[in-house]
């Protein structure tokens, strides 16, 4: 499953989550920098639903995953932690989807 939005994309391939976040190297080349969630090591996912004037906001909480915001993204890029994904009010289906195949993915505590 794979999603792509404001310059992210998510993939999950039933054991992994692999957010990819859009980079400039060099200031000029572009580039990706990915961040991999095996889902045992996931611990929590906070999911702030999208409205008509603010983006969802997907934040994947892992124990040795460092919050910082990501360095050198590309104009109108958001500036976000390596752990976060945000989405428009129109993928809420496909998001939806995507936390459910997730959440069943996870070990269950």
């Amino acid at each position: 499953m794979h999603l792509r939005a404001r310059r992210r994309s998510i993939r999950f391939d039933g054991h992994t989550v692999t957010l990819s976040i859009a980079t400039k190297s060099w200031f000029i080349i572009p580039g990706d920098t990915k961040n991999r969630f095996p889902v045992e090591k996931i611990s929590k996912i906070q999911h702030t639903p999208p409205t008509a004037w603010k983006p969802g906001k997907i934040v994947f909480v892992v124990p040795d995953s460092a919050p910082d915001v990501v360095a050198n993204v590309p104009l109108f890029a958001d500036k976000l932690a390596g752990n976060t994904f945000l989405y428009p009010y129109g993928m809420r289906a496909k998001v939806a989807k995507f936390l459910e195949a997730v959440e069943k993915a996870r070990p269950q505590r």
